[in-house]
């Protein structure tokens, strides 16, 4: 929660040299993503003992078909929420905001961020699997690159070849890659662990 704070603290730096109703309208578009974000860590967080206690019995067939349905799951309400979200964008945002400028980036800005909040169930679930797993080392690089490592450099990238649009761009960019780290790690960590048995 550290990281993120500071990674909205460089973001909101940033996007204040656009003017207070960017940085207001940043601000409301985060909001908006967090509404599957937050649900999504709590469904990844839920399902981390279940499969830490199958970890621990070494049920592994038990391991891989709460891991599949929590998968499975967390993806098809990642797809609702985002939809919902993304439907109710400017009813949202009006809640927030009355400012036509402002309201104007929210809703470009909430488009640009939902456009990867698909993926928040998979992504939490597959860290919390990690850790169940014993894995703290590569669930804590995942964490910090999506919001450090990877974002940030990003993030300063993009805004230098696209300007404003650019900043919030980094964040689905550091999305999709934390999302393929999270794989690659989580399949060399269950190899390891299965070729055992």
């Amino acid at each position: 929660m550290r990281l993120y704070r500071k990674s909205s603290i460089v973001t909101n730096s940033q996007m204040a040299q656009y003017g207070d109703m960017a940085l207001a309208g940043i601000g409301v578009a985060m909001k908006v993503t967090m509404m599957t974000g937050m649900v999504c860590i709590g469904l990844g967080q839920g399902i981390q003992p279940i499969l830490g206690y199958c970890v621990g019995a070494k049920l592994w067939v038990r391991f891989k078909n709460v891991l599949r349905f929590s998968l499975a799951f967390s993806f098809t309400l990642s797809v609702v929420l985002t939809g919902v979200c993304y439907l109710f964008t400017s009813q949202i945002i009006r809640a927030f905001l009355i400012d036509a400028t402002a309201y104007g980036y929210a809703l470009t800005f909430s488009r640009i961020l939902l456009s990867t909040s698909i993926f928040f169930g998979v992504f939490y679930a597959l860290i919390n699997a990690l850790q169940a797993m014993g894995a703290g080392t590569a669930a804590l690089i995942i964490n910090i690159s999506r919001q450090g490592i990877i974002y940030i450099p990003v993030m300063f990238l993009l805004k230098t070849i696209v300007g404003m649009t650019g900043l919030v761009w980094a964040q689905p960019v550091a999305d999709i890659t934390s999302l393929a780290l999270a794989y690659v790690l989580y399949v060399q960590e269950s190899n390891k662990i299965f070729s055992k048995q």
